[in-house]
């Protein structure tokens, strides 16, 4: 569980300074058409510093920043980290209610967003914010500001400050145990709760996966998850550290994926199981023949062996299953060259900074093979939930082992077998399964975009199960024909759906997971009826 010495103390400044002197004007970032140099990378992230520090911005205070996968998001990560300043990513999914809360809750001090995307406006957004939270100071949008308030990115990016020296960066540079990153959990059943990171726990961790996932200045990353949650973002100091080209993809589009990873000539793909299933759809109707892929990493959620399994015959690569979580970064994971197996029926082994328990209700470990709640130690485990002591207190055991609140059993190897979060248990009669059991299969079905399995209470079982489906276009479907497929795939029947909600979309947090509290307090409504 030893950090590697070479990285160990590397903060994320460091590391921008290293990969200039080492890749020069080779490729780090691609966005479009932009193209920008390691060396690029270092001035500009560092003006950029200069200009916060320029702004009264210090280290120890916090930035927040609401922006898709960007060039304006790299270097706002970078350029925070270079003086200390607290990052704090946020979903462009987040509208007032969230953001008032997390931005009061980071007392943040800057706020950089966008005028409009999706047809939202976001600079708008910005100052109603503003009006109503007494330590946000700026506000700094990218591309065109329609507001004279607001500062825009791009001018802070074109010219040096005048009033900065080397001497105040330096004064503001942060050590490795310096706080560096808030996260909020996904919320999926709460309120969320903010995951504070050191560098010490954010920067070596990532870039000894980043080894175990063999980037090297070969590579072409691409991430389609959003680089604001903790799967994706540390894809950015990876690329960094291993002279990768990291291709920043802002607008998803499921029938350009493949063309993109063929002009692009992608070599590492980060992708949630939804966006993988699009894929292997579009494999069906296009050309898959000069692709570059060798690793695809996949997780957030449970993942289908079948997806796995047609991934690796039609694209000829490896795939990779990883678990984790915003406290923990990535628990364990399946390495490139490992038996293709592990990958549709593990989620890999711990990563190299961490260990791995399974405890049961009282908290003690259990055998190889017993299902039971994942817990984890290691060097990436988050500082605290900020300002909250209660939560923090509460999430761990005597030990330091984190409560993760998933489960799941570990086999002789020490490979993880994930089976779901502990709330995902449905009791029928006391017949238990687990939702996600039903919600891989259905996954795969066809005519099926997103599924959830939930729990509905029932006077005389106790509990039964129903599903909450989104469909593909012009597709329709119905509780037994939704029957016929499981049982058709060998399930029992007490573990079919016995209610069927049918919806345009589900509801999904930030990194894509589908939001079961928000389903949950929906069913309940079923036995009310």
């Amino acid at each position: 569980m030893a950090t590697n010495r070479l990285v160990a103390n590397l903060l994320i400044h460091e590391l921008i300074e290293q990969s200039a002197a080492a890749y020069k004007d080779r490729v780090a970032f691609i966005e479009g058409n932009d193209r920008y140099s390691f060396q690029e990378i270092d001035q500009l992230s560092l003006r950029l510093a200069k200009h916060f520090l320029q702004l009264g911005l210090k280290k120890g205070d916090a930035i927040s920043v609401q922006l898709p996968n960007s060039f304006e998001f790299v270097v706002a990560h970078l350029a925070a980290a270079r003086i200390g300043l607290i990052f704090n990513p946020l979903s462009p999914n987040y509208r007032k209610q969230e953001l008032s809360y997390m931005l009061a809750h980071c007392e943040s001090k800057a706020f950089i967003t966008m005028e409009s995307w999706k047809g939202f406006n976001y600079e708008k957004l910005a100052f109603e914010l503003q009006d109503q939270l007494k330590d946000l100071q700026h506000i700094i949008v990218a591309g065109e500001n329609k507001d004279d308030r607001s500062i825009q990115l791009s001018s802070l990016l074109d010219s040096e400050p005048e009033s900065v020296s080397e001497q105040d960066v330096h004064d503001n540079l942060p050590t490795s145990e310096d706080p560096c990153l808030i996260l909020f959990t996904s919320g999926t059943e709460s309120n969320p709760k903010a995951v504070l990171h050191t560098f010490q726990t954010f920067v070596p961790c990532h870039l000894q996966n980043g080894k175990e996932y063999q980037v090297t200045d070969k590579d072409t990353i691409l991430c389609l998850t959003p680089l604001c949650h903790m799967f994706s973002l540390p894809m950015i100091i990876i690329g960094l550290k291993f002279g990768a080209k990291h291709f920043l993809y802002k607008h998803y589009h499921p029938d350009e994926i493949i063309d993109l990873l063929r002009k692009e000539h992608v070599s590492f793909l980060i992708a949630a199981p939804a966006h993988l299933i699009d894929l292997l759809r579009q494999c069906e109707n296009k050309n898959v023949s000069g692709l570059n892929l060798r690793f695809i990493l996949t997780g957030g959620t449970k993942i289908p062996a079948k997806m796995v399994q047609d991934l690796r015959a039609i694209l000829k690569c490896d795939v990779g299953a990883q678990w984790g979580m915003s406290e923990i970064c990535a628990g364990t994971f399946t390495r490139p060259g490992e038996e293709a197996s592990l990958a549709w029926e593990t989620v890999g082994r711990a990563a190299p900074v961490g260990e791995v328990k399974i405890l049961d209700d009282a908290q003690k470990p259990l055998p190889t093979g017993e299902i039971g709640e994942i817990a984890f130690k290691g060097d990436s485990l988050f500082i605290e939930y900020y300002k909250n002591p209660l939560a923090t207190e509460h999430s761990f055991t005597k030990d330091g082992y984190f409560l993760t609140g998933d489960q799941g059993w570990l086999d002789e190897k020490g490979y993880l077998h994930f089976v779901g979060r502990t709330k995902d248990t449905i009791n029928r009669g006391g017949l238990k399964y687990h939702a996600s059991e039903i919600e891989e299969a259905l996954q795969m079905h066809p005519k099926i975009n997103q599924v959830a399995i939930v729990s509905v209470p029932d006077p005389r079982l106790g509990e039964r199960g129903c599903a909450f489906v989104s469909l593909r276009d012009d597709e329709q479907i119905d509780l037994e024909e939704i029957k016929e497929y499981l049982l058709e795939k060998g399930f029992a029947k007490y573990k079919l759906p016995e209610h069927l909600v049918i919806k345009d979309k589900l509801p999904t947090t930030p990194s894509g997971k589908i939001s079961k509290g928000m389903v949950r307090k929906e069913a309940l409504t079923i036995h009310k009826q």
